[in-house]
């Protein structure tokens, strides 16, 4: 008998659907695996966050005013303690040159004209047609001719080998250094269709057709956030730092996705969401099998959870190659 999960996340549907088995060691086994460590890749994306909103949140809201906003609260929070010194290091780094960017200054200037006092990184949860979800979005303020803004930021490739480049129909891209200027600094995508929505600048099509992955969770975060299923109104936002390697530390550029997402994504990320959690709640979590063929996949699942909980080096192992994988850049 398999444990049900008490809700579903975006980053647990996207691991639902991306990778069945580890999704069942993670969240539905008796004895759940061990969580995987965090990676440097994964750290420093959470360190660069912890600097952004801390500053911001002190910029808006004055220094001390919110103990939990401060930079070593949501650092520790978020950084597990072995990548500490690493992330903390890098993450500022990241931080100056998304300020040198001007991703930065544009984005207080934003904030300081919200309607209500911004919102950073805090918890929602609801129930959305029967499935209980949760969901922490980084930054959601209004702007004030009525747009209801939420924000992410993502740091892609800075541990990679190669140049990451910026997903399609940004906004703007622009460079996080000084000196010779990379190629289209200071320009949109060549596919971005600028329209004013409710006061702030956005591209006229689909967040979705950038990136699946975040149409699915900033959806998530506005339905959450009170917006109805498959409304086009919300303004939804992606602060993409791009990482180019260099002999040294990266370097940096920060594209600006600025959208909203179609109700046909909305309609259908719901109908995955439903479904996923029909499997959940009715044990049956491998569909292409025959009830039997999953039971048995599920007591094999359950035996792995088990002896990945034995602190060995042959586990450790085991963990990293046949586990760790998905986790790697």
């Amino acid at each position: 008998m398999t444990r049900r999960s008490s809700y579903l996340s975006p980053s647990q549907l996207a691991l639902w659907e991306s990778n069945r088995d580890e999704y069942y060691l993670c969240h539905l086994a008796e004895i759940r695996a061990p969580k995987i460590p965090q990676t440097n890749y994964m750290s420093v994306g959470s360190s660069a966050d912890a600097f952004i909103k801390s500053a911001l949140h002190e910029a808006i809201n004055g220094r001390g005013s919110d103990p939990r906003f401060e930079f070593e609260a949501i650092f520790c929070d978020q950084v597990e303690e072995q990548n500490r010194d690493w992330a903390r290091e890098n993450g500022k780094y990241v931080f100056e040159c998304y300020q040198k960017s001007g991703a930065y200054d544009e984005l207080l200037n934003l904030l300081k004209q919200s309607k209500f006092s911004p919102q950073f990184e805090f918890k929602i949860e609801g129930t959305i047609e029967a499935v209980p979800l949760l969901g922490k979005p980084d930054l959601r303020f209004v702007h004030p001719d009525g747009a209801h803004v939420i924000l992410d930021w993502k740091v892609n490739g800075y541990c990679s080998k190669t140049a990451t480049s910026p997903y399609k129909n940004y906004r703007l891209v622009r460079d996080g250094w000084d000196g010779t200027p990379s190629r289209g600094a200071n320009q949109a995508h060549k596919n971005y269709r600028p329209i004013i929505w409710k006061g702030i600048e956005i591209h006229d099509g689909w967040l979705e057709d950038a990136n699946h992955d975040w149409a699915d969770q900033l959806a998530i975060y506005s339905w959450l956030l009170g917006e109805p299923v498959g409304d086009e109104n919300v303004v939804v936002c992606i602060d993409q730092i791009v990482a180019k390697p260099t002999n040294s530390k990266p370097l940096l550029r920060v594209a600006n996705h600025r959208a909203r997402i179609s109700n046909v994504h909305q309609q259908n990320l719901l109908a995955r969401i439903k479904k996923c959690w029909e499997a959940i709640t009715s044990g049956h979590i491998f569909a292409d099998m025959s009830r039997e063929e999953n039971d048995a996949r599920c007591s094999m699942l359950e035996q792995q959870a088990v002896m990945s909980n034995i602190e060995t080096p042959e586990m450790q192992f085991l963990n990293d190659t046949s586990r760790g994988q998905r986790y790697k850049q």
